[in-house]
């Protein structure tokens, strides 16, 4: 790989899977929230395309809220530009690209519910991804 170049992988469509939200009475306004990220990583059957599903679960200690919010992002290599694999793209740069799209139904749909609106701040997916990994190999 030629790190002075792109990875030569397309971003080809986003879609909103899943999007669970519940929210009871007396929600309070600085609960302790748990977040859990979790992927699932699949690739078309030629390994052209990556399918690349992301849930984020969020909750608060009190169980007055909770959301899940599940997108999944196709990408595929760019014929003639290739310089990254699939696979080690969707390690580091896939859930990068899909991250921000979850945070803002995140925070839209909080929002719309009459509550403080719940915004992610800003994330190293990379460690927080590695940490569930090694919850899930436990």
């Amino acid at each position: 790989m030629d790190k002075a170049k792109q990875p030569g992988i397309s971003f080809d469509d986003i879609i909103l899977k899943e999007l669970i939200f519940s929210r009871k009475e007396g929600y309070s306004d600085r609960p302790i929230l748990n977040m859990q990220l979790i992927s699932n990583i699949s690739f078309s059957p030629n390994k052209e395309r990556l399918i690349y599903e992301m849930s984020c679960d969020i909750n608060d200690e009190k169980g007055f809220f909770n959301i899940k919010c599940t997108m999944v992002g196709f990408f595929s290599v760019i014929e003639g530009k290739e310089n990254m694999g699939l696979k080690e793209y969707s390690e580091l740069s896939a859930p990068a690209a899909i991250f921000p799209y979850i945070r803002e139904v995140i925070a839209s749909t909080t929002t719309r519910a009459g509550i403080p609106p719940v915004v992610i701040p800003p994330t190293n997916l990379n460690l927080l991804m590695q940490n569930e990994n090694d919850k899930e190999t436990d």
